[in-house]
């Protein structure tokens, strides 16, 4: 993967409260991931988002709600963001410390950058 794309990555984890970001393919498979905590297993986050991914863009089908954007799950002690990026997911996780706006101002202000390295 190319050295811009760890780069986004690496700024991600930089914000207060993310604990991990990845990019993952839409089969399952990590592309590229920056874990700092080392508490995530990349390959486990990637088949679950895949699945996660799978199902909501079903909802989106049955309910015609248009395509999805962005997936945010809220959970006790963290969330997980998953931004469709066309060809793969952008996943971030992050614990309650993490303002939920940032990130996601921050996803879409590098979606293109994201996508181009895709």
């Amino acid at each position: 993967m190319s050295t811009a794309i760890k780069m986004v990555l690496t700024d991600f984890t930089r914000i207060e409260g993310v604990n991990g970001v990845a990019i993952v393919s839409k089969d399952g498979f990590v592309i590229e991931s920056v874990m700092p905590g080392g508490n995530i297993d990349p390959d486990a986050l990637a088949a679950m988002i895949t699945t996660l991914a799978g199902a909501a863009h079903q909802l989106s089908e049955e309910l015609k709600l248009g395509d999805m954007d962005l997936l945010i799950g809220e959970y006790k002690n963290n969330y997980v963001l998953v931004a469709d990026m066309e060809k793969a997911y952008f996943v971030v996780v992050a614990d309650r410390r993490a303002v939920l706006g940032r990130i996601r101002y921050e996803i879409k202000r590098q979606r293109d950058r994201i996508r181009a390295a895709l």
